[in-house]
């Protein structure tokens, strides 16, 4: 399932006979250090597995895990993941293979397209409630009425006096905050997060995007030496608060129109 531009969530089901199956392929010797892995395929324009995915990049999988969330850092690209058991040689077992997703472009698309055109009075009989009109906000969102820009300041067609409002668009407005977090240790060590352990790149450098809820918030960073034998524990606490509004002041003829970005601190 797609979750958001950046990120996929991944959830399956093996039934015992599939793992055994699986398993009884293997040698005596491959056993050991069997790991059990995601595998996500990059099939963006390809015809995957007829064709070569693009790339891919394995994510180990902790305890008995039968969901994960995958950070793909690719908007408007497709994914295609596989779920099995990878032997210390690379020999990778397939126990079951996902649907094909597509995530979301990041940002508003650029494509206008005639076909939606409409008139000014049929604009406001569809969409006048939806925009403040009567009507109100769904949770999380802040829809803002139909303005009318003059002089650099916003006004609402509803303090204009009688009649019908000026034929202006209104528009919508959402703000979200992700935090990435972002380090390096030795190649080979263990790096888990929030308990989400995270893949290292070859450097040893890692990142991690989760998104900031408003308030105060502890991450739990552990890294653990490539031996086993040392573990170390840092717990940031990160802080959000939002100053402004998105929303204009209905209670003036004229009302500016301002926002504040985030305040962040750790």
């Amino acid at each position: 399932m797609v979750k958001d531009p950046w990120w996929l969530f991944a959830y399956w089901e093996i039934r015992p006979e599939t793992e055994r199956a699986a398993r009884n392929q293997l040698q005596p010797r491959e056993v050991a250090e069997l790991q059990s892995i995601l595998r996500v395929y990059d099939v963006t324009g390809v015809e995957f597995p007829s064709q070569p995915a693009n790339r891919s990049f394995d994510i180990n999988l902790s305890g008995l895990a039968t969901n994960w969330y995958i950070q793909t850092n690719a908007p408007d690209s497709a994914f295609i993941v596989d779920v099995g058991l990878l032997t210390q040689s690379g020999r990778f077992l397939l126990l079951a293979r996902s649907n094909r997703v597509v995530t979301p472009r990041f940002g508003p698309s650029g494509i206008i397209d005639e076909a939606w055109m409409t008139s000014d009075e049929a604009y406001w009989k569809l969409f006048g409630a939806a925009t403040g009109v009567g009507g109100s906000s769904p949770s999380g969102w802040t829809r803002l009425m139909p303005q009318q820009l003059f002089s650099g300041n916003w006004a609402s067609p509803g303090l204009m006096g009688p009649g019908k409002p000026a034929a202006v668009r209104g528009f919508w407005c959402r703000v979200d905050t992700d935090l990435v977090i972002h380090g390096a240790t030795e190649p080979r060590s263990t790096v888990i997060i929030q308990g989400q352990r995270v893949s290292l790149r070859k450097d040893g450098t890692f990142t991690l995007r989760l998104a900031l809820p408003p308030g105060s918030q502890t991450i739990t960073i552990e890294v653990t030496s490539p031996d086993g034998r040392q573990t170390r524990t840092v717990t940031p606490v990160v802080s959000l608060a939002w100053a402004g509004s998105l929303a204009p002041d209905a209670t003036k003829t004229k009302a500016a129109l301002h926002q504040s970005p985030p305040r962040t601190s750790s």
